[in-house]
Formats: C-alpha cells, sequence, structure tokens
C-alpha cells in the first residue's frame, strides 16, 4: 500500500484543482473549506482531516489511493467531466462558466493544442484564448508562461524589436 505522504496529497489535489480551473478561493466555496485550509493542504503543511479530504475527493470523484501517487494523472478535459458530473450543482457550474484562471488556460488548453507548436506573440496567444471567450491581460499571458520555462521556449522576435515569441518546448526529443 502506498504511504500517506501530506506533500505528495497536497500536490497533487493541486493539480486537480489547477485542472478544473478553479482559484482557491472558488474552490474553497464549493467544497465549504475555507481558503487558508485548501493552501495548507496544497502545501502539505496541515489541514489534513478525514472530513476535509472526503468533501475533496468527493467532489472530484476520485479515491485517497490516486492522490497518493508522486504524479496523480487527469484525465483529458477534466473540467468538462467535472461539469458534467455536478450539473445538478448550481454554484459549480456558475463558477466554473466564469473565465478560468490563466494558469488552467495555458496548461490546459495552450499546452494541450498544436497552437505554439511554431512561434507566436502574445497577442496570437490573446486571440487562441479569445475563442473561449476568455480575455486576459497580454502582461498577465506573457508572466504565466514565464513560470512553464520546462514547457516553453522563450525567444526574440526576428523582426520586431523588444517582442518576443513562445512555443512548445519538443520533450519527446528530450
Amino acid at each position: 500500500m502506498a504511504q500517506f505522504d501530506r506533500k505528495i496529497i497536497g500536490k497533487n489535489i493541486k493539480s486537480l484543482r489547477e485542472a478544473s480551473g478553479l482559484s482557491q478561493l472558488d474552490f474553497s466555496h464549493l467544497v465549504d473549506i475555507s481558503r487558508r485550509s485548501i493552501a495548507n493542504i496544497e502545501a502539505g503543511t496541515g489541514g489534513n482531516n478525514l472530513d476535509m479530504l472526503d468533501r475533496i475527493f468527493s467532489f472530484f470523484n476520485i479515491k485517497i489511493s490516486d492522490t497518493l501517487k508522486k504524479e496523480i494523472q487527469i484525465p483529458i478535459n477534466f473540467r468538462e467531466t467535472l461539469i458534467s458530473n455536478h450539473k445538478n450543482n448550481k454554484p459549480l457550474l456558475l463558477l466554473l462558466g466564469k473565465k478560468p484562471n490563466i494558469t488552467y488556460a495555458i496548461k490546459y488548453k495552450l499546452l494541450k493544442s498544436d497552437f505554439i507548436n511554431l512561434p507566436k506573440e502574445v497577442n496570437e496567444i490573446k486571440l487562441f484564448f479569445e475563442q473561449y471567450g476568455w480575455v486576459y491581460l497580454g502582461t498577465s499571458i506573457s508572466n504565466a508562461l514565464k513560470r512553464e520555462h520546462d514547457r516553453i521556449q522563450i525567444g526574440e522576435h526576428k523582426f520586431k524589436k523588444n517582442t518576443y515569441v513562445y512555443s512548445k518546448i519538443d520533450t519527446d526529443s528530450k
């Protein structure tokens, strides 16, 4: 049996929350746990009482054993599956109807697409997100892309000064 490790469980819960496109605050409202407790659980520093974990696991429709693995496998279209599973939960549907955080947009839409296989400017990436009805500031996009340095390559534009282009790093060739 896998060992109970708060850090691993917390990291996996954070991954699930991010894959759902929910902020800590919105998620805390849905599972009726304080935002501070959610932050502590995700950091692996506390708050892991069984009642809280049960609410979280029930919300995501997962077993505790799924969160004991070093890296949880999140299904494609996890957010859409959550919406389907909770179709009678009006507060959830309202929150998932909102624009997701930029982390979700990049990890679960932009990087899962072929759109940035070739270098793109921030304005092109903005237009990609607008297809989903999501409007983000260019600075928010570029800052979030910089945090994905292991998945995103940043280069200077060949023709425009002070302009950067972003492309997906080919992880298959590593």
